[in-house]
């Protein structure tokens, strides 16, 4: 009897160990990921995707800004790939920011 029990306690044991290495890593929400980011300095703008800077050509995002402010997202994503290169998902990340970035108005 003495056997089992401790071969039970030592089953139990290797299970708790091999949960907690091989254990789930919690996922963050999407809510809490950290957005893209641009930033206007001095006329030089730049976006940060994944840790690296994109500069943008101001003229290209008025453009991306007057067509975004216009329901036009579509072409607002299409122009800021073309600009820059950027992947789709990339780009309407970013197209979706500037909605944030904007002041809402009382």
């Amino acid at each position: 009897m003495l056997k089992f029990l401790i071969l039970a306690v030592v089953f139990l044991a290797v299970l708790v160990l091999l949960a907690r290495i091989f254990g789930r890593r919690p996922i963050e929400p999407v809510g809490q990921q950290r957005s893209k980011m641009i930033t206007m300095d001095g006329g030089a703008v730049t976006a940060e995707i994944d840790g690296q800077e994109l500069d943008i050509d101001p003229a290209a995002l008025t453009e991306i800004r007057r067509l975004a402010d216009n329901g036009q997202k579509i072409e607002a994503i299409k122009l800021l790939r073309d600009a820059t290169g950027l992947g789709l998902a990339e780009a309407k990340e970013i197209v979706e920011s500037l909605d944030r970035m904007r002041p809402k108005e009382s």
